[in-house]
């Protein structure tokens, strides 16, 4: 078998790096060169023979147009693409949309050096009733569904093939070939 590879891609430049500013989980789109560099990204896994089976991005549309654009180069837009906001940046709370350079000058090079490096302490919270609070959108919002896969796995357990067997009326010789 031959031996599997993770690549990890940084979005390109977006808007707010451009402007110096906290970006974290704010939507900011792709600059121009952002875009370009997303571009070269994807010319050069394909020079050194790349391929991939799957792909994983945040729910920014800066790392999604990235993957799209990588992918656009690969020839590759068929592959599933996983979104989770999980693979968010980081979130910098209050410190969003603000410009590095003004922060810096006002609370100090150095605790701004923190909030933007320290994994144990954190920048300044986001209030909940502020628009740039993760909650107030709708991408964040926590799904009451669950799939029907998830329900057959809770309540029939081993019987799942069986039940599948009754719902689809799959053959009972390819019952095997069914995974979940």
């Amino acid at each position: 078998m031959a031996p599997y590879r993770i690549v990890f891609i940084r979005h390109g430049e977006s808007v707010y790096n451009e402007e110096n500013r906290f970006c974290g989980w704010h939507d900011a789109d792709l600059s121009g060169q952002g875009i370009t560099e997303a571009k070269q990204a994807g010319q050069l896994l394909h020079q050194n023979h790349f391929t991939f089976d799957i792909a994983y991005t945040s729910v920014l549309k800066r790392a999604i147009k990235t993957l799209n654009l990588v992918l656009d180069e690969l020839d590759l837009n068929w592959i599933p693409v996983m979104k989770t906001w999980r693979l968010n940046e980081r979130m910098y709370g209050a410190l969003q949309g603000l410009n590095k350079s003004e922060t810096a000058a006002k609370h100090g090079e150095e605790q701004v050096k923190i909030w933007r490096r320290a994994y144990d302490i954190p920048p300044p919270p986001v209030d909940t009733s502020d628009p740039r609070f993760p909650g107030n959108e709708p991408k964040y919002a926590v799904s009451i569904f669950i799939s029907l896969k998830d329900i057959f796995k809770k309540h029939y357990g081993l019987n799942l093939s069986y039940s599948l067997y009754r719902l689809t009326y799959v053959p009972g010789p390819t019952l095997y070939r069914a995974e979940f």
